[in-house]
């Protein structure tokens, strides 16, 4: 992904048990992304809410809003996606399977949830809580519903879908404000003068 061309490097020593054996290798500086999200990130009006569709991918969208596969790296550092296994959606067949691994049987209740309860026309609780099996709601005139009045099952499958198209739910720069994204970027990427700065790209780490 072109985004580790822009990350700025750090010189660290690798050693065994004596530094003065170590060798300096060049890796790239990944954390520098954290402060990155706050500066270069401030405001929703210049991002699009956008819900993956299934098979899609950062170079994908990448191509469709910004037709340059190779900015996916914009897709994921605006939605602070540091890895793809675990951080963007599974498709179908990748969730069946992962649903088959992780579960006896996917079909089993994974938690109960409350029902939306109203009095006088008001929601005073909300739906979508989770609680426990033995909860039962207690209206204000003291009346204790059922137990389906109260809460119901969520099973596995519905827990981890949930999850799934959480991730769907992301934000896309918009096309117009990607060149100036860039520039953002590469400047904010700089390495500042310090007692560790070699360049502007490369710093060194000591033990």
């Amino acid at each position: 992904m072109a985004y580790f061309d822009k990350v700025p490097e750090i010189l660290y020593l690798k050693y065994d048990k004596n530094p003065e054996d170590g060798t300096y290798i060049a890796i790239r500086n990944i954390f520098a992304r954290i402060k990155l999200i706050d500066n270069i990130v401030p405001g929703s009006t210049l991002f699009e809410d956008y819900f993956v569709k299934d098979g899609e991918r950062p170079d994908t969208i990448a191509m469709d809003f910004y037709s340059d596969p190779g900015l996916d790296w914009i897709i994921m550092i605006i939605n602070n996606i540091k890895n793809l296994y675990n951080d963007w959606p599974m498709t179908q067949p990748v969730f069946t399977e992962y649903l088959k691994a992780q579960y006896d049987d996917y079909s089993s209740i994974h938690h109960y949830e409350t029902v939306e309860q109203k009095y006088d026309g008001e929601i005073i609780l909300p739906g979508g809580l989770e609680v426990g099996e033995a909860y039962r709601f207690v209206t204000p005139d003291g009346n204790t519903l059922t137990a389906e009045e109260s809460r119901g099952p969520v099973d596995n499958y519905v827990y981890e879908l949930r999850k799934n198209d959480k991730k769907r739910e992301i934000l896309v720069l918009r096309p117009a404000l990607v060149d100036e994204f860039v520039e953002i970027f590469t400047k904010e990427m700089r390495f500042t003068p310090s007692t560790e700065y070699l360049s502007e790209t490369l710093k060194i780490s000591r033990n």
